[in-house]
């Protein structure tokens, strides 16, 4: 679409006219304040002034109305519309949602805010610091700014730091600590730094024995030498400190018990009580004491831990055994302690049934079904055993497979145990509880008048935390069997055919090491920016490769090495997935996502197995092609092939990236726009299948790119999300061909079947 210089002269001077509506709502003898800016003299160093202009920054109060590029779009609207007579109706309504009622200048204290960042400059130890300001008036008297000049002066660092205390075991304790201080002789003075090292201080003390410490009895006397622009820094104990905070406690016993509502309905008998490790645990016989004692870091005899208590509490909790856990802790004496730790069990057993139904972009639909049963302490310890029982039908209503249909099922187990399974120790090294999984599964799928296929998956594993955001993954043992069988005429003529499908869908042994990283700062909700990064590594068949030549097993027809007479997988892959979550404003967000993966087969393998293979389009990926229709590069699949239910190519290489910008519509109803690109490539060349190989400088080339308009219902407890997309690049047309946004025909019925495509999911694509 192209704009005449008319429409261009229209937009900028509707721009105009509604910037000069800005002050229509300003009272008379008042103005519209326009905000504030700092003009700084100071010989620090730039780095520093960066850091004391963002501490300035928080200070300037009220905030001026919010603008983009420059204008102020809000108070436009709401200058626009009207200040509302009433708090309702649908001016109202409008103006609240859109608008910004305009910031008067009457609102701004310019003297207090001269206080508060003198204030900020102090705490930054810029002690000599002077602030003045100017208001500045707009020649017609409506609008008013502020200038702040400041003159830093010299930051003061400290020259010497001692601790006066006059008990020798606090002392001592802080001089073996003393390395980890946050002040140190050459640093700058900084208010924020002594809160955090008074708060280290107070840490440690309760890590070791000080129960009734207060980081408010640690106080700092400085003395500043301004010829030099130094301070002798100095902490000591409040004179009201009392006796008991700085004395140190021992547990004199550790008692873990379940709740008293569940003992009222379960025996305890006094052969349920056990003493382990320095901790008596009262329970009954669905409990065993040692996996729970395991994880009480509190032991009689101890100095009392603050950090041992979140620990035995975390843990404890992490087991997924229990309702809540409660930790009382009563002061015996005046040296001794009694904890007393509480268990609140869940339900032991459960049962679950998932009924869906899916709908893809070729026209097939059908139900599911998803039963499972756990059971969450199967051998008394915590041990979480889930069986389950998966099947679905599909068939296609309208077009070339109409009437046929492909069904599918099969149980799988999984067991966690809450803690590593390990010939040697491990030290706890988070809060969190970490977990070995043994995970199997058995699927039997059938494409009537085509194939059968019969899937085995084995692994062991193990799942742990190292902080909030940081969990790891390791499968040391990752083992899949994949068989192929009854193949009809008609599908075995197509495999002769096409002998690039035929790696696809031979029977394939897959054993190796898994590792996966993710780091998710989505569990913090108050980030205005967000990421999430996910990176994991598959490396498989260098064992079986090894054991196969002290074995000397045979080839089998196509030449593949066996083991056990079943071809196995040799390869290494690696994959990414980057986000970012920019929150814009309170409601609104812009998401992307960048993927890269990179698969490389050697040895006995040409290309990575299909299972293990990158795809691309769908509703969660390329969302205006159709699912895993998208590459091997340039490669397209022929016109007879093309409404295939099953025929997927995918690759060994993949780069895909997406955006979305997200909003609110009204009341549960979100909206998005966005815009997806992306590829699959071989590694290796296939004469077979020409232009699907990856070349580095040809693959920008070669993307596919589409975008679209989304709609979300946000339910609270799921997302349903109807996407509608078009292909904006096609990456097999002749180059010069590939971008077709000049094609589009909305209302053509043959343009729209081919290029309007719908994606109807649950949650967000990212």
């Amino acid at each position: 679409m192209k704009f005449s210089n008319s429409y261009i002269c229209i937009i900028i001077l509707a721009i105009f006219c509604l910037g000069c509506k800005a002050t229509k709502y300003v009272p008379e003898g008042d103005s519209l304040y326009t905000g504030s800016d700092f003009k700084i003299q100071s010989n620090e160093p730039k780095k520093f002034i960066k850091r004391v202009k963002s501490d300035l920054q928080d200070q300037l109060k009220p905030k001026p109305n919010t603008s983009v590029l420059g204008l102020p779009i809000k108070l436009n609207f709401y200058s626009l519309l009207g200040k509302p007579k009433k708090e309702k109706g649908l001016r109202y309504n409008l103006s609240k949602k859109f608008g910004e009622a305009p910031v008067l200048f009457s609102t701004v204290n310019p003297s207090f805010t001269q206080k508060a960042l003198s204030a900020a400059l102090f705490n930054r130890g810029l002690f000599d610091a002077e602030v003045t300001y100017d208001i500045i008036k707009s020649k017609n008297g409506k609008k008013t700014s502020i200038t702040y000049q400041i003159k830093t002066g010299a930051s003061y660092k400290i020259k010497n730091y001692s601790v006066q205390i006059k008990d020798t075991a606090i002392i001592h304790l802080l001089k073996a600590n003393e390395e980890k201080s946050r002040i140190k002789p050459g640093r700058r003075y900084n208010l924020t730094r002594l809160k955090n090292e008074r708060e280290r201080i107070d840490e440690l003390m309760k890590n070791n024995g000080y129960y009734h410490f207060n980081p408010e009895f640690l106080v700092y006397e400085a003395d500043t030498i301004g010829a030099s622009s130094s301070v002798v820094m100095r902490l000591k104990l409040k004179p009201q400190t009392t006796e008991k905070s700085i004395r140190r406690y021992t547990l004199s016993g550790v008692y873990v018990l379940l709740d008293s509502s569940y003992t009222a309905k379960h025996i305890i008998h006094e052969a349920d009580t056990a003493n382990i490790d320095h901790v008596i645990l009262y329970l009954n016989e669905d409990f065993k004491p040692s996996p729970i004692a395991e994880y009480v870091y509190l032991k009689a005899g101890d100095y009392y831990s603050r950090e041992n208590q979140q620990l035995t509490l975390s843990r404890l909790m992490g087991m997924n055994l229990f309702k809540y856990v409660d930790i009382s802790i009563n002061e015996k004496d005046s040296t001794h302690l009694d904890v007393y730790i509480h268990l609140s069990p869940l339900p032991k057993r459960s049962v679950s049934v998932e009924v869906d139904m899916v709908s893809k972009s070729n026209n097939f639909i059908g139900p599911g079904i998803n039963l499972n049963y756990t059971d969450k302490n199967l051998f008394k310890g915590g041990e979480k055993l889930s069986l389950g029982f998966h099947g679905s039908i599909e068939t296609q209503l309208n077009g070339q497979f109409k009437g046929l249909y492909t069904y599918e099922f099969g149980p799988q187990m999984n067991l966690t145990i809450p803690r590593f399974i390990l010939p040697f120790p491990v030290k706890a090294s988070s809060y969190f509880t970490p977990n070995t999984l043994f995970t199997s599964s058995y699927t039997f799928l059938k494409r009537v008048n085509y194939f059968e296929m019969r899937t085995l998956q084995l692994s062991f594993g193990y799942k742990w935390k190292e902080s909030l955001p940081i969990e790891h993954y390791l499968r040391p043992i990752n083992i899949s069997f994949f068989n192929i069988s009854h193949i009809s005429d008609d599908f075995n003529a197509l495999l002769l055919s096409n002998p690039a499908l035929r790696r696809r869908y031979e029977d394939q042994l897959i054993a190796g090491i898994m590792y996966s990283y993710t780091y998710n700062q989505q569990v913090y909700p108050r980030r205005k920016n967000q990421i999430y990064f996910n990176g994991n590594i598959d490396i498989s068949g260098n064992t079986l490769s090894a054991l196969n030549s002290l074995s000397g097993s045979p080839e089998n027809s196509i030449g593949a090495k066996t083991f056990a007479g079943i071809a196995y997988a040799q390869y290494a892959k690696f994959d990414i997935d980057l986000r970012n979550y920019l929150k814009v404003t309170r409601k609104t967000v812009f998401a992307s996502r960048m993927i890269l993966g990179w698969g490389i087969p050697y040895g006995n393998s040409s290309a990575l197995p299909f299972v293990r293979g990158f795809f691309s389009g769908g509703a969660n990926s390329l969302r205006a092609f159709p699912v895993n229709s998208v590459g091997p590069g340039t490669y397209r699949l022929p016109d007879s092939l093309q409404s295939s239910y099953f025929i997927q190519q995918g690759g060994d290489i993949k780069i895909e990236w997406s955006a979305e910008y997200r909003f609110p519509i009204v009341s549960i109803f979100k909206g998005a726009f966005f815009v997806d690109a992306g590829n699959v490539w071989l590694y290796k060349n296939n004469d077979l299948i020409p232009g699907a190989q990856f070349k580095f400088e040809k693959a920008f080339t070669e993307l596919a790119v589409g975008g679209g308009f989304g709609l979300r219902a946000d339910l609270s407890f799921f997302i349903i999300r109807l996407d509608l997309a078009t292909p904006v690049r096609k990456p097999w047309l002749d180059e010069g061909e590939r971008w077709v946004l000049d094609n589009m025909n909305l209302g053509s019925k043959d343009w729209r079947r081919q290029n309007l495509i719908l994606n109807i999911a649950i949650g967000y694509p990212f």
